[in-house]
């Protein structure tokens, strides 16, 4: 069976967003069309395409927050905290397709997001 795999250690608080960059299947003024992946081994479930370059899954961009107790050590000794996961102490491994940013433009992590607009 083919088909395109959730990383194991991906992050299971947001769903995984496939995209596919068939012609066929992009909406009107969009480069791709994005959907919810809710199982391993998913495809595109316009066309069915299961490969890339046409199907995959997006990165998950948390939020990277500055918190003199995070348990995240950057430059110059500041520490962070993930915005979803204050008790996180990595911001990605190799595998997980996941990382983090302090720019909330580039995050597309909807828990992220909504705690950022909390406080």
């Amino acid at each position: 069976m083919s088909g395109i795999v959730i990383p194991e250690d991906r992050s299971t608080k947001e769903p995984v967003i496939g995209y596919c960059y068939n012609p066929a299947c992009k909406p009107h003024n969009h480069d791709r069309f994005e959907f919810i992946a809710d199982h391993d081994l998913f495809a595109c479930p316009n066309c069915g395409a299961n490969q890339p370059p046409y199907v995959g899954q997006l990165v998950l961009i948390h939020h990277l927050k500055p918190s003199p107790t995070g348990p995240i050590s950057g430059t110059s000794g500041l520490r962070y905290m993930i915005g979803c996961d204050t008790k996180r102490a990595y911001m990605a491994t190799i595998t997980n397709l996941e990382t983090a940013s302090s720019d909330l433009s580039a995050v597309n992590c909807e828990t992220c997001l909504k705690r950022s607009k909390e406080s």
